[in-house]
């Protein structure tokens, strides 16, 4: 209840919000959710924690910006607090982030417990270690595989040994993120948790690190580039195992190892999809929301616009140049990705039907049992890739059907 009628009472108390600044960026932090906000923006809230009726809120701004008081509560209103209220309505829904299964492993103090002994690797020159480990491995990738002595090993052996392969990323991908966590722990905040999931078949641990948006920015890039760090160090002593190493099947399975351990780094590289090296790119270019922004670029690109639209000068800066690039390569991408999805569909479609045809001439043998497994794991795979894209047609088509039948 307003007690004095004369003012008006400051809405910004009624939420429970928190701001930081570091390196000047300002961080809006609500119910979980960050926002990087403007500097004029974050002295509003700063202000807006302390001050009871709007009026008050004025004055304490002062001379930080030239604003009316009618012109302070529309940016209140149509600025501020529509955050507030979309983040209010969507805080309980879960976000579609691919996996298929998801379960937390580690709480936040488990996690910053194991990773704790690894934080001294991420002192101040982690950056010149990174570059070097990071060219030493590419000398070392040229000259390792002619290590291996024996690639022919007996089928069954062979099969066995990319089973040990498969489930060694596990142990990898934990050391990963416990690299993540220990770089977050040496930039003064803690992993909320450390979880596993499934994308298709391929398991993906994940991090929590909510709270990095309250770092500078070269601490992020840092805890971006933490897990890969881990791996360049890991693909080290790989190589020098395979230097000591002499019998065939433990050669060819650190070997698989150390394949799906560099292919690992190089698509956590890539910043097409959200993984290391998107939010490296996006820390680098100051851009929060990269595919957000990349998406509107093209929409701009490609819808007509306004004839009554004032004409806006052309952007020529570095930071534009790269964003249309990325825009170029990552539609060119989905492109790609999508073609080779459906070819790969089809492909192994015509293979089950004609192994379906022939099997009864076919003498059952360990042969054509990898065989038939191999194509029953491939509709598995399938199946469980287009899980998403299945349920979201299945939709469109009920809502069609209902539509009709209305």
């Amino acid at each position: 209840m307003n007690l004095n009628p004369l003012k008006t009472e400051n809405s910004l108390l009624n939420y429970d919000y928190s701001i930081t600044s570091a390196s000047n960026e300002f961080v809006l932090a609500y119910q979980g959710r960050y926002f990087k906000i403007g500097e004029f923006m974050y002295q509003i809230l700063r202000a807006g924690q302390q001050a009871k009726y709007l009026e008050d809120l004025h004055a304490q701004l002062g001379n930080v910006a030239n604003v009316s008081l009618a012109g302070l509560k529309e940016i209140i209103d149509t600025k501020i607090l529509p955050i507030f209220k979309t983040t209010a309505a969507t805080a309980s829904e879960a976000p579609d982030d691919g996996f298929w299964y998801k379960k937390q492993v580690l709480s936040s103090r488990q996690s910053t417990t194991l990773a704790k002994p690894l934080s001294f690797l991420f002192g101040k020159s982690f950056y010149f270690l990174f570059l070097l480990l990071t060219g030493v491995n590419i000398a070392l990738y040229s000259r390792t595989h002619s290590i291996v002595a024996n690639d022919d090993l007996p089928l069954g052996t062979e099969i066995l040994t990319w089973v040990a392969s498969y489930f060694s990323l596990f142990f990898i991908m934990f050391v990963h993120e416990l690299g993540h966590t220990a770089a977050a722990y040496k930039s003064g905040i803690s992993a909320r948790s450390i979880g596993l999931g499934f994308y298709t078949i391929m398991p993906a641990m994940y991090t929590d690190l909510t709270d990095v948006w309250t770092v500078s920015k070269s601490n992020r890039i840092k805890i971006n580039l933490a897990g890969i760090y881990i791996q360049l160090i890991i693909n080290l002593g790989l190589v020098a195992a395979l230097h000591t190493i002499s019998n065939d099947f433990a050669q060819s399975f650190v070997w698989k190892i150390y394949i799906f351990n560099s292919v690992l780094m190089a698509a956590n590289l890539v910043p097409l999809l959200k993984l290391d090296g998107y939010w490296v790119l996006s820390d680098f270019l100051g851009v929060p929301n990269l595919i957000k922004t990349s998406n509107q670029l093209l929409l701009n690109a490609v819808t007509k616009k306004d004839p009554f639209e004032e004409e806006k000068p052309r952007d020529y800066s570095l930071k534009k140049i790269l964003l249309v690039v990325y825009t170029i390569i990552r539609v060119s991408f989905i492109v790609f990705v999508t073609f080779m999805a459906f070819a790969f569909v089809y492909a192994s479609i015509l293979k089950t039907i004609a192994l379906i045809r022939y099997l009864p001439y076919l003498s059952f043998n360990f042969e054509t049992a990898i065989e038939v497994l191999k194509r029953v794991v491939t509709i598995v795979i399938i199946s469980l890739f287009t899980r998403k894209y299945r349920k979201l047609f299945s939709n469109v088509i009920l809502k069609r059907v209902k539509w009709y039948r209305a």
